[in-house]
């Protein structure tokens, strides 16, 4: 009996084994000119979910059930699409042809489902990982630089931040950037961070730039575009890959007042991918960043008079603590009631009018930390619950010290971003839900932390002794008066002495005091913003296409949850976190008509912000017509609303004597400022009425509750491949401004309502304050780009962009900071020489002289032209490539914005293993 029923049981596994029995399909790839394996091509089964990528020795394999003969299809960018019938067990050999990917690049972005980049309905940049392996650029994000139509502003070594159609400036709040579905934003400033918590340089597929207004897809704020940034899949890229770059940097020429020398660079990266089954597979990423800062050292005078020897209120650009500055009348008064004899001095400096002087500044260097570091380690894990149904977690963490400008510089000492992910994304639908976690670490206010060092070794006035650095000053001014002296003169004899016992930038003593002031939060006298804001994000999408066959449609929820914490130093949050949510729903809809020669789009989006009463409405329609089978003319119609940022709405930061960046919220406006009793002035009306001690000089303000501001833009555009080698594409566009958001800046008197308060510096408050314009802005440009395969991988591409603002509001600073129009070009080869071992490229930038406003100034940016170069040698038993290059070989010094660091050049050598 027993026997019988193992004999039983037996023959059931047996049966049951052969019902599961599967087919394995192995094989390698390789390229059919150079014989080289190809890691990451697609091998699908037809018309069944099976498939597999080779790993980095061009390897593949998988299970099916599906019975012999089975077609394989093989497919790669840059090589042809292939499909072979298989008969039988037995690795296959295949190799691909290599062809020319000019027109043929994808994206999804523009539309959110894949389609030809030369028939998207709006413009659209694409950047891919062979784009990032040939660039001369150690840094992946500063190839958005040489793209049609994107400005940069580079604050420091490590911060970069990007924009399209002009309104260029660091930190900038209407600029998105997405990380794999996620908002790269850090979650209180509501800029985006650059690379700093992006993708590690090895885990790059590709970027995809959108110019101009995006909202109706990705939401408020995507007034000047998006960058979408996709990490590479651990099941289709394999394998160990690791980076190693090394250089140099700070290397002085000519007329350049860098006060570095030759300073080293180094760069690491790894990146492990491994499928470990059909089901499972991990990656891991660690990036390393060391080098010494770009130092920001413009020394013109702010007040454009000029330097210390001419103007005793001289004011550097990059001089800081040199904003104290006070009438000398008030203390030449008290010195002739002393001392009547003086008379003959001083009573001409009296009936002369203002004698403004301001405290000596410090320069960056040895001010600020130019130590620039970056870490960053990312972990992803996918699981495939079914052929088209994968689980996704992720984690990002990165920290470091990096130097943005604003209102101020800021130096971000220590500060930690992470990203945490959790999605489940399947053929037709994801749901996707992060947060992001901020830690401003020790950041460094470089304005006001410098003015409290000055008043810490010698305060400007001690009001109980009578004596300080203005006593002193005015004492040794007459007294070199009194010696024959003119004003002038007299001024750099009075500053020498009254600067004596002034600590050095760097010293033990300044880093005392400067350590003192800066770990102080805000609220208890020092200058030290605690930042630990944090962003929740849940999100649902759904693609509708299969189910509704006259067209795609694609609809999707949205909710997010920011949570500000600040302690009171950067919102008003003394009593505890203020949360503020979003709340949107959008749907897309395309259909093909006339034969599918016509494609119509049409976008919609509905956003609720808790901070202002009214939701808002997004769209966006498109049309783009085939003209023949590889030209296409396309426009494209946006009205997009963008709800004040965080910052723009709660701001409110010290980062001068006496001075706030502010948001525009009432609830700062009346609430904490009390404009409503005590009015705002106009800080050029308050500056006119200490000169000339006339009231009627002084100009009230009136700031209202800040609300959102929206843009209807129009781009028309045409894209064509001509005989498969010559790519072009041109676009105009026009926009229209309502409720603006700038700054102006304002001044009041808390708690006096006496107009003769604003004589005494130390009686009012000024404020740089976010606010809405009244008169509608119009932006416009035009824009062309031409790409030529030359064959034997020789490509050679140029750009031209153009954009102006018209109705500028001359009472907001708007920072639309770009030349009227700068170009590009880049030539390159990806492959030549025996067995195709040598590359190089060579990029070419021109920006010619162009106005930039920011918080702190404004000013002229200088003309640059800066020639980036790399050549590389491919080794290619060890699966390795050697790169030599360098950044702006010429090492021609160069700003792209004011007030921001001079860029020299950088050379260094690159190891790369197993990189593709």
């Amino acid at each position: 009996m027993l026997r019988s029923i193992i004999l039983g049981m037996a023959c059931l596994f047996l049966l049951v084994s052969s019902a599961q029995a599967q087919n394995v399909i192995t094989g390698n790839i390789r390229n059919s000119s150079t014989k080289e394996v190809i890691p990451a091509v697609s091998v699908s089964m037809r018309e069944a979910p099976n498939g597999d990528y080779t790993n980095d020795q061009g390897n593949f394999r998988f299970s099916t059930r599906k019975s012999y003969p089975i077609v394989l299809i093989f497919s790669s960018v840059g090589y042809e699409t292939k499909e072979i019938t298989v008969s039988g067990p037995g690795a296959q050999r295949i190799e691909l042809t290599p062809v020319s990917v000019l027109g043929k690049e994808v994206v999804v972005s523009a539309s959110l489902f894949v389609q030809k980049k030369i028939e998207s309905p709006v413009t659209i940049e694409r950047i891919s990982t062979k784009d990032i392996i040939n660039s001369p650029q150690p840094s992946y994000y500063n190839i958005l630089q040489g793209l049609k139509g994107v400005d940069v502003t580079t604050s420091s070594m490590l911060f970069t931040t990007v924009t399209t159609r002009g309104f260029n400036t660091s930190g900038n709040t209407n600029f998105t950037q997405i990380v794999d579905g996620m908002d790269n934003q850090a979650p209180g400033l509501n800029f985006p961070l650059g690379a700093i918590i992006g993708l590690t340089e090895l885990d790059v597929d590709n970027l995809e730039v959108l110019s101009g207004a995006s909202s109706a897809l990705y939401g408020s704020r995507g007034l000047n575009g998006t960058l979408v940034m996709t990490g590479k899949d651990p099941f289709k890229y394999q394998g160990l890959s690791a980076q190693i770059t090394q250089g140099v940097n700070h290397i002085k020429k000519g007329k350049s007042n860098d006060p570095l020398g030759p300073s080293p660079y180094y760069d690491w990266v790894v990146r492990w991918g491994k499928k470990v089954n059909d089901k499972f597979a991990f990656k891991m990423n660690v990036q390393y960043t060391q080098a010494k800062e770009w130092i920001a050292s413009d020394t013109t005078d702010a007040n454009g008079i000029g330097g210390p020897l001419i103007n005793p209120n001289y004011k550097g650009v990059n001089m800081y603590g040199a904003s104290t500055s006070l009438d000398l009348n008030q203390f030449l008064e008290g010195a002739l009631a002393m001392e009547p004899a003086l008379a003959p001095i001083i009573n001409p400096l009296l009936e002369s009018g203002s004698h403004y002087v301001a405290r000596t500044g410090y320069p960056e260097y040895g001010y600020l930390s130019s130590d620039a570091k970056l870490f960053k380690a990312n972990v992803e894990l996918r699981y495939k619950i079914k052929p088209k149904l994968v689980a996704i977690l992720s984690g990002t963490y990165g920290q470091g010290n990096a130097v943005y400008s604003n209102d101020t510089r800021y130096a971000l000492t220590g500060f930690h971003l992470g990203q945490y992910r959790a999605e489940l994304k399947a053929e037709h639908w994801f749901l996707r839900a992060y947060t992001s976690r901020e830690n401003s670490g020790n950041t460094i206010i470089a304005m006001p932390t410098a003015q409290l060092i000055n008043e810490a070794w010698k305060p400007s006035y001690d009001g109980n002794t009578g004596d300080g650095w203005y006593p002193q000053y005015t004492g040794a001014l007459l007294q070199a008066m009194m010696e024959g002296k003119n004003y002038q003169e007299a001024s750099v004899i009075a500053r020498a002495f009254a600067d004596q016992g002034m600590p050095a930038a760097g010293s033990p003593q300044f880093l005392h005091l400067k350590d003192s002031i800066s770990s102080k939060p805000t609220s208890q006298g020092g200058t030290k913003f605690t930042d630990r804001s944090r962003l929740f994000n849940a999100e649902a999408q759904y693609n509708f296409s299969h189910l509704v066959k006259f067209a795609e449609l694609i609809a999707g929820l949205n909710y997010r949850l920011y949570r500000l914490d600040s302690k009171g130093t950067l919102f008003p949050d003394t009593e505890g976190p203020i949360d503020v949510a979003e709340y949107s729903a959008y749907a897309h809809l395309t259909k093909k008509v006339i034969h599918d020669k016509l494609s119509l789009a049409a976008a919609f989006r509905y956003d609720k912000n808790t901070l202002f009463a009214k939701p808002r409405i997004t769209t966006r329609a498109s049309a783009v017509i085939e003209v023949n089978k590889e030209s296409f003319i396309r426009f494209s119609y946006q009205n997009a609303y963008s709800f004040p940022s965080n910052i723009q709405s709660l701001q409110s930061t010290p980062v001068d004597y006496n001075s706030f960046a502010s948001g525009g919220s009432d609830r700062l406006l009346n609430g904490v400022y009390q404009f409503d009793k005590y009015p705002a002035y106009t800080l050029q009306s308050v500056d006119s009425f200490r000169k000339t001690k006339n009231p009627a000089d002084l100009k009230e303000f009136a700031l209202n509750d800040i609300k959102p501001q929206s843009v209807d833009a129009f781009e028309l555009g045409y894209s064509s491949l001509i005989a498969n080698c010559v790519l072009i594409d041109v676009l105009g566009y026009y926009s229209t401004w309502k409720n603006f958001i700038g700054y102006v800046n304002v001044a009041n008197t808390p708690g006096i309502n006496d107009p003769e308060a604003f004589l005494d510096r130390s009686k009012y408050i000024q404020y740089n304050i976010a606010y809405n314009g009244a008169e509608k802005v119009n932006t416009y440009g035009y824009a062309a780009s031409v790409s030529v395969d030359l064959s034997r991988h020789f490509l050679a591409k140029v750009n031209f962009s153009s954009d102006f603002l018209k109705n500028r509001n001359n009472s907001q600073v708007n920072n639309f900071n770009t030349p009227n129009y700068r170009f590009n070009i880049d030539f390159g080869n990806t492959g030549f020489g025996k067995k195709e071992r040598f590359s190089f490229n060579t990029t070419f930038r021109y920006r010619p002289a162009y106005f930039y406003q920011i918080g702190f100034g404004s000013g002229t940016v200088p003309a640059s032209a800066v020639i980036d170069a790399q050549v590389s040698y491919r080794l290619l038993q060890a699966h390795s490539t050697i790169k030599l290059g360098g950044i702006n070989l010429t090492n021609e010094y160069y700003r792209n914005g004011f007030g921001s660091p001079a860029i020299g050049g950088m050379y260094y050598v690159s190891f790369a293993y197993n990189v593709f």
